[in-house]
């Protein structure tokens, strides 16, 4: 029954230990996102000044036909002026002598066709005029769509580039918690060696590494008074920042069966967390796991390389909460 129970709390326990480890790989999968997301903003800025560009030529053609419009404007104008000269010359021509206008119907006639030409000429010119003016109001119309457009993508372009800041604020503010983190558990422990106990950084974690030797007789999930001392100065360090979570890992060799190693992993996770909590660390950021040896740092093929891997791992990791709330929003 003894066995059953522990057996039961190690798959709890495992359980619990997962659900950390997938907030971390959330977290590592948003920031593979938060990369694709900025690659999709590099790209975004190169269409923004590709259409800066278009809109470029735009305003170009724009000011071109402008310019065409007001040429017009100054030959309707002046064919205006024209027609109203010849109008003029021709009402003068009438006045001058009846006589003369019917000896010379030849004169009349071709004045009558200048005349005509020069209204044809004018037709013409006004037809060419609206079709520009329609052709100015497409433009514009154009243009206005491409600033709003280009407006929009802008307005986005900020927001994003804001949030990847706050993002980036917020993975430097827990990189240096960890860093600090590491170098006062590094100070704590001075007193260790090497073979025993080990801190490192990677990942985004600060582990911690202690070796069956320092906390265990073989086959044992009891701690030592050497262990409790390295995790009393572990748990002193731990307690006073509360912006982190805390998991427990055992490890063995391959010695033994499986069901066997896995129920001294959990077993000795356990007696790690209890006794942290018993030093002050609050339990509610403990998690315990059990890995048996499965997930050996050295070959299981011989004793110096079993001893390695006969070993208990404290991780600490950054609270994820915030990092998500920036990425949900």
């Amino acid at each position: 029954m003894k066995q059953c129970t522990i057996i039961l709390l190690g798959t709890v326990l495992l359980l619990t230990s997962c659900v950390s480890q997938k907030k971390y790989d959330a977290l590592e999968a948003s920031k593979n996102n938060l990369q694709s997301e900025f690659a999709k903003l590099k790209k975004a800025k190169r269409d923004c000044d590709e259409m800066v560009k278009k809109l470029t030529e735009v305003e170009a053609q724009y000011t071109s036909l402008k310019r065409a419009q007001s040429e017009l404007k100054e030959k309707h104008q002046n064919l205006i002026a024209a027609n109203e000269e010849l109008t003029e010359r021709y009402d003068e021509l009438l006045d001058q002598n009846s006589s003369i206008l019917t000896n010379s119907s030849a004169e009349k006639k071709n004045l009558n066709e200048a005349l005509a030409r020069k209204e044809s000429q004018i037709d013409k010119k006004e037809k060419e005029l609206n079709k520009v003016e329609r052709a100015l109001r497409t433009k514009e119309a154009e243009l206005d769509e491409l600033r709003n457009s280009l407006n929009s993508m802008q307005a986005s372009l900020e927001e994003r580039e804001m949030k990847i800041a706050n993002l980036k604020d917020q993975l430097n503010a827990q990189r240096n918690i960890l860093t600090g983190l590491k170098s006062r558990l590094s100070q704590a422990l001075l007193g260790f060696s090497a073979s025993d106990l080990t801190v490192t950084q990677k990942n985004g974690k600060v582990y911690v590494s202690m070796s069956q030797n320092l906390l265990f007789a073989k086959g044992s999930d009891k701690i030592d008074s050497k262990g409790r001392e390295a995790i009393q100065k572990i748990s002193t360090v731990l307690a006073q920042n509360q912006d982190i979570d805390i998991t427990v890992e055992g490890h063995t060799d391959t010695d033994g069966t499986a069901e066997r190693n896995w129920d001294l992993s959990v077993t000795r996770a356990t007696s790690v967390i209890n006794l942290m909590s018993d030093f002050g660390v609050d339990p509610k950021r403990l998690t315990a796991a059990g890995r048996a040896y499965f997930a050996p740092i050295a070959p299981n093929d011989n004793e110096a390389n079993k001893s390695k891997n006969r070993r208990t791992e404290i991780i600490v990791s950054p609270k994820l909460d915030e990092l998500f709330r920036l990425l949900e929003s």
